[in-house]
This record gives C-alpha cells, structure tokens and sequence, in this order.
C-alpha cells in the first residue's frame, strides 16, 4: 500500500477545481479507494460514514503547504464547512476522473448515503446495505434522499475500474 500525501489530495481537488465540504472530500477519497484506484488512504466507519484521519491531516498539509486553497464558512445552520480549491487539472485516469466528476457535481446528502453504502458492503460484508445506511442515518435517509442516492450509485457503477464498486 502506498503512503498517500498531501499531493494526493491536491490531485482530486485540481481536477475538480473545488470540492465543498469536508465531508465531500473524504467520499470522494474513500470512492476512488473502494474502485481501486485511490492514493491508499486507510478509511474506517465514522458518523458520516467512511472516515480517513490520514485524508484528514493530508488535507490540512495540502492547505499549508499552498497546494489547495481553503475557504472556511459558516453554515446557514451554525456549522462551518470548508471549500477547497485548486486550480483545475485533468486526472491521467479516466475512471478516477470520472468517478471524481460524479462526486465532486453531486449533491452531498446523495454522495454520503451512496459512498457509505458502498463502504459497508465492501467492509462490513452486509448484503442489503441501503437498510443499513436507512437505520444508521434515519434523519438523511429520506425516500428521495435514498433514491437519488441509490441513482448516483448506479452511475458509479457504470465507469470501468481497476475494482468493480460492490452490486448493492
């Protein structure tokens, strides 16, 4: 396994040319790790599903070290939420890049449910895995929440990877 870095980061944050979200950044990663072709960021399951402490501090190094911007905001609701931007470059890997493009245009509520849906099954062996996130994330789990969700999915699951996504 490799030893992803702060470069890493940057190269899905260039060729989005911005990623809203923390939470969006770390789906986006744990996407392209379930297909195979990720920098090998180690992710287990969080609150907002699959979680990379290693994404998060290689996050924070690419923001230091002016590989990415970071514009911190305040949520309508209280909370702060980041965006990240990078001046834009195309990914070598076509089904990285699309993988990227999906998640990077997705709306965040879809790209968690889809992403943690994959991650479970992939990690946790669960066959019906959308029950799961339903029960886990009763409060996101909507009925059209879910159904976009399971649509995204059904897009990633069209791009050819090094790594077939788990069939949910």
């Amino acid at each position: 396994m490799s030893n992803p870095t702060a470069k890493d980061v940057a190269a899905i944050v260039s060729h989005a040319g911005e990623i809203v979200g923390r939470t969006k950044l770390q789906k986006t990663a744990a996407l392209l790790e379930l297909a195979g072709v990720g920098a090998g960021f180690t992710f287990s399951y969080h609150h907002y599903g699959p979680y990379s402490e290693d994404l998060a501090t290689a996050a924070d190094r690419a923001v230091l070290l002016g590989l990415v911007g970071e514009n911190p905001r305040r949520a309508a609701w209280g909370g702060h939420y980041s965006i990240f931007r990078a001046e834009r470059a195309a990914d070598p890997n076509p089904a990285r890049a699309k993988l990227i493009d999906l998640a990077a245009g997705a709306n965040a509520v879809t790209l968690e449910l889809a992403v943690t849906a994959a991650f479970v099954a992939d990690d946790e062996g669960v066959d019906d895995a959308w029950s799961v996130v339903a029960d886990r994330k009763p409060e996101k789990a909507s009925e059209a929440n879910m159904k976009a969700a399971k649509e995204l999915y059904r897009q990633f699951r069209e791009v050819e990877t090094e790594r077939p996504l788990p069939a949910i």
